[in-house]
């Protein structure tokens, strides 16, 4: 059944994140109010149902991520407060207790406000990949899948070469390639105004940027960066959303000539900006694709949502705009 729209999530202040779990069944939302909330979606009436509300950072929390359901009801936050926090469900508590979601660990090591987290696609293993305001990636393994409170930091590499100064605006963001016939890993890094490949070295195994994968372009800060599951295409999407108002599609191949290379850091290719799309008129925040990454979703400061497709003929286009009416009752507003 299809979920109706959170009206009021009982947030005190800015909701900055939102994330629906691998079957689009369960919701979190995470605030500058230091909470993070759990919903449950009842296919019987359609309503989102609070599974619990708790306190789970000392600061913001920015960013929220679920595990894949391999391994669990694992979810993992970042926040102001320098730290990624670990949580997992305890069936055994009752819903909104405020204890039915328990901390496992700590991630303590960045030396900045921590902006984004994602766990690796689970055919990477538990892995989850952080990146913080001091300009670093950190990607840590739950070497024991089972025990949730030891996370082995596995790797750690900076994406500028310097830390912007503090008076000034920083944005940070990261996601993995979803695809599992690649010999390799990838993350798309998103550093300022910078969004860079990164892949892991074949000799050493150390993680270091791509030759010639920079998706150029942006006059402004990279506020978000999706990487478009390929589902057999030859190529990859990356999808990106700027502060300069711009939704921007890239296209990434692999050079002919590099098609038979056997080591993942010997191939070469070629990006491609295939779409540069300015319909919000204004600073765009959050870009995610579907499923098949055939639609991609973007949404920015004119309160719109807009699904763009591309056409027969490969020219990207907006299918649908979705409007938050905010109630005047309410001072947040949340639709699916």
């Amino acid at each position: 059944m299809e979920g109706k729209g959170v009206a009021n999530t009982g947030h005190e202040d800015l909701i900055h994140d939102i994330s629906y779990d691998f079957y689009g069944r369960r919701l979190a939302t995470c605030s500058s109010d230091l909470h993070l909330k759990i919903w449950d979606l009842n296919e019987t009436s359609g309503e989102w149902e609070l599974n619990d509300s708790f306190k789970a950072h000392d600061a913001s929390i920015l960013r929220v991520n679920w595990a894949h359901p391999e391994h669990g009801q694992v979810i993992a936050t970042c926040s102001a407060d320098r730290s990624v926090r670990i949580f997992e469900e305890q069936e055994h508590e009752a819903k909104g207790s405020g204890r039915r979601w328990a901390e496992k660990a700590r991630l303590v090591d960045a030396r900045g406000a921590v902006q984004d987290v994602w766990f690796a696609p689970v055919h990477l293993g538990f892995k989850v990949a952080a990146i913080s305001t001091d300009t670093n990636i950190r990607i840590y393994e739950a070497l024991e899948p089972y025990n949730l409170q030891h996370w082995t930091l596995m790797d750690e590499f900076a994406t500028l070469p310097t830390r912007p100064p503090r008076e000034l605006e920083s944005s940070f963001c990261l996601t993995w390639c979803p695809s599992r016939w690649t010999a390799s890993p990838y993350l798309a890094v998103g550093a300022q105004d910078t969004c860079k490949i990164y892949s892991t070295d074949n000799t050493t195994g150390k993680w270091k940027p791509v030759d010639d994968l920079e998706l150029k372009g942006h006059k402004g800060l990279v506020r978000d960066v999706s990487w478009g599951p390929s589902l057999g295409r030859s190529y990859h999407l990356i999808a990106t959303a700027c502060k300069d108002g711009h939704v921007r599609v890239f296209k990434l191949t692999e050079a002919k000539e590099d098609l038979y290379a056997q080591a993942e850091d010997e191939k070469r290719w070629v990006v491609e900006c295939i779409a540069d799309l300015d319909d919000h008129g204004a600073e765009v925040w959050r870009v995610s694709w579907n499923a098949t990454g055939t639609v991609l979703s973007s949404a920015g400061d004119d309160g719109r949502i807009r699904l763009w497709k591309a056409s027969f003929t490969g020219e990207w286009k907006c299918m649908s705009v979705i409007k938050a009416e905010q109630d005047a009752s309410h001072d947040d507003y949340m639709e699916e």
